[in-house]
């Protein structure tokens, strides 16, 4: 499984899935909390991370290796690669540049808008939660779609 995470100066979101790019659990966690979310998911255990989720499926294993973590290059993410290196653990930085938009697409996906909101255009609509789980999940589709070069310069961005 993969391990994504947007990281913030207040929060950050995560999200973990595989190797196709399949959403399985996904949430926010406050920042001061890295060290502690980090240390519940790399223990494999559903029940451990659970406590973070916001978005998960019903066929989420409930016990799962973390195979490689990704990190967002943008605001904050030295507190989150060194709470990943003190538990042994060398993340992936991935660009997150756009990440934020596409998480806002992909919420809109998962979560179709219903009544007076389908009338809203696209581009207006503000979806009615925090969506960093979901610029997570970005960060993991960015980094299947173009490996360890997503965003580098010949690239292009999503």
């Amino acid at each position: 499984m993969i391990l994504a995470l947007d990281p913030g100066r207040a929060k950050c979101g995560w999200a973990l899935g595989d190797s196709s790019g399949e959403l399985f659990v996904s949430g926010i966690f406050l920042s001061p909390e890295a060290a502690v979310f980090l240390k519940a998911a790399l223990s494999g255990k559903l029940e451990a991370i659970i406590p973070f989720a916001i978005e998960s499926r019903q066929d989420c294993p409930s016990v799962f290796p973390v195979d490689e973590i990704l990190v967002g290059n943008g605001t904050a993410k030295e507190h989150i690669l060194f709470a990943a290196r003190s538990l042994s653990f060398e993340p992936k930085i991935i660009p997150e540049r756009g990440t934020t938009l596409i998480g806002r697409d992909l919420y809109w996906k998962k979560h179709p808008p219903r009544g007076l909101r389908k009338l809203i255009p696209r581009g207006l609509r503000v979806p009615p939660r925090d969506i960093d789980d979901f610029a997570a999940w970005a960060i993991m589709l960015k980094y299947l779609e173009y490996g360890e070069n997503a965003g580098k310069t010949g690239q292009p961005e999503k």
